[in-house]
């Protein structure tokens, strides 16, 4: 009426356009809000999804390498890819979606009590009860069902892992139908929780559509009972049943997003120990900040102790040793012995319990570890190739863009792999080598890490049993573009076979964390009996 009057409407039909013309206008305006809150949303979670993987991978990248000794690497790849996602779509999304819900329902709620508080309370107050009372009775079903997915879903990414990893011996001993079980199980067991906890979300929506075409038939009764005209209760009967319809699928979506923020909390307690826990932090500054550590005259190991985590008995028990600067020093020894261990200190990957290690008699510790590692270059047994090129796999993590193409081929020359790479590989150093290098035989692979390990003209290279898997031919032809580096380097092998160690300057020979002889490989074969057994052995 005040509408009616303050604007000079003439006639009512005049009046009713123009309401419905705002109304049709109001119709639009929300329809646009949604549209745009739904792309926010969607693009907050999107955002979030791709930084929290990011920074969980830094922070994985960030740990010392003792951490990936006790964690599996399927593992670590699911908590980037699916737990962070369960995370954004379980969490942050469906939050953002209640806070959302929340404000219309408060809005509606006000307005219902202005026009009638006893009423508007007394619908509000049994309809929070209701989905109280039925959140009360899940929640800790929903917080079973959310561990049970976490553990589901890492068997799921451990089967599928091992499976790939292991293809060559799974397609030869016919073990595709075990995999395919061990994968199929937790599959389905995660398929069953999304859909107990998806009807848990849903569950209290059947029952309150009863409830409020009941509430309805209530709300009517009240209004014929408290006033004496149908017509004075059409108004109000009309009020409550937009605002039922607005309301109801709000409430049901607020409680089908708790349900969903419930059963996800164990999934979010996981990711969140992953990026803060700092138990594993190696206090490590990164390699673009440090310069390389000078090594002249020699490395000193003294007095080490070193055990593994939840290990019985140390590896290494005052464990000393010296390597001179251009030398060639071989550390041989049978499994079990502690070789890779050593190497594994000396690289500044393992952090002895006790002992020192020394450069130059300046003792490695904090920023000196990462400048020590700057200056060093390593060959292990299995060399990692990505599916890239072969210079790109020369010249490992380095940016297309600033690789250096002539240090690449100088690297091939050294390594002794150059004729192979120009003469007969289709495209030259831009041949791709496919995953983990697959079309390139074990001493290329070799070569190329050789070649790789040399990218950045490190001063100590070091080799820890990267010919134990060739042939004897393949062997000599490795070591002799290793030989090829003598006195312009400091190498460091590790080997079983005494043959890799033959031309070494000084070996030390390594039983059960311990020194047990030292010299040149005459000397040795001279003075150790079991240095003799085991040159007997090959």
């Amino acid at each position: 009426s005040w509408l009616y009057q303050t604007l000079g409407f003439s006639t009512p039909n005049r009046f009713m356009l123009a309401l419905g013309f705002l109304v049709f206008v109001a119709m639009l305006a929300g329809i646009t809000v949604n549209a745009c809150t739904q792309y926010l949303n969607m693009r907050f979670g999107s955002r979030c999804n791709a930084e929290l993987s990011r920074r969980m991978l830094i922070r994985y990248l960030e740990r010392p390498y003792a951490f990936f000794l006790t964690r599996n690497s399927s593992e670590l790849s699911k908590n980037i890819f699916a737990e962070v996602g369960q995370v954004v779509g379980g969490i942050i999304q469906p939050s953002i979606a209640m806070l959302s819900s929340s404000i219309t329902i408060a809005a509606v709620t006000i307005l219902l009590i202005s026009m009638d508080p006893l009423l508007a309370m007394s619908v509000a107050l049994l309809l929070g009860s209701a989905y109280a009372t039925i959140f009360y009775m899940v929640r800790r079903k929903l917080t079973r069902y959310g561990k049970e997915r976490i553990e589901a879903n890492r068997d799921r990414f451990k089967a599928a892992s091992e499976a790939f990893g292991g293809i060559k011996d799974i397609k030869l001993l016919g073990r595709e139908e075990i995999y395919t079980s061990r994968f199929t199980w937790p599959s389905r067991k995660l398929a069953s929780i999304g859909v107990k906890t998806g009807m848990i979300g849903q569950m209290p929506r059947y029952a309150m559509e009863a409830f409020a075409f009941g509430g309805m038939m209530i709300i009517i009764l009240y209004l014929l009972a408290s006033r004496e005209e149908i017509t004075k209760a059409l108004p109000l009967l009309g009020l409550y049943a937009f605002a039922g319809y607005r309301l109801m699928p709000m409430i049901q979506h607020m409680f089908s997003s708790l349900t969903q923020v419930r059963s996800s909390l164990p999934v979010l307690d996981s990711v969140y120990l992953e990026l803060f826990d700092d138990r594993y932090d190696s206090g490590l500054p990164p390699f673009s900040s440090v310069d390389r550590l000078e090594f002249r005259e020699k490395l000193a190991l003294r007095n080490l102790a070193f055990s593994y985590p939840n290990a019985r008995e140390p590896v290494l028990k005052d464990f000393s040793l010296t390597i001179r600067a251009r030398t060639m020093v071989g550390l041989v020894g049978a499994t079990g012995s502690g070789k890779t261990t050593t190497v594994d200190l000396i690289l500044g990957l393992l952090r002895p319990d006790r002992g020192a290690l020394e450069v130059d008699g300046r003792e490695l510790a904090g920023d000196d570890v990462r400048r020590w590692q700057n200056s060093l270059g390593y060959v292990s047994q299995h060399i990692y190739l990505a599916d890239e090129t072969v210079a790109a796999n020369i010249a490992f993590g380095v940016p297309p863009e600033e690789i250096d193409h002539e240090q690449v081929r100088r690297c091939a020359r050294d390594a002794r792999i150059d004729e192979f790479i120009e003469k007969e590989l289709p495209d030259g150093y831009d041949t791709r080598v496919g995953e983990r290098g697959v079309r390139l035989s074990g001493g290329q692979r070799q070569r190329i890490g050789i070649a790789r390990a040399l990218y950045h003209d490190p001063e100590v290279l070091v080799l820890d049993e990267a010919t134990s898997a060739l042939d004897n031919m393949t062997e000599l032809e490795v070591m002799e573009a290793i030989h090829g580096l003598e006195r312009r380097k400091t190498i460091i092998i590790i080997a079983h076979r005494l043959s890799t160690v033959k031309r070494c300057d000084y070996i030390y020979f390594l039983e059960h964390g311990k020194v047990v002889g030292e010299g040149d490989y005459e000397q040795l074969l001279d003075r150790s009996p079991k240095f003799q057994k085991m040159a007997a052995a090959g």
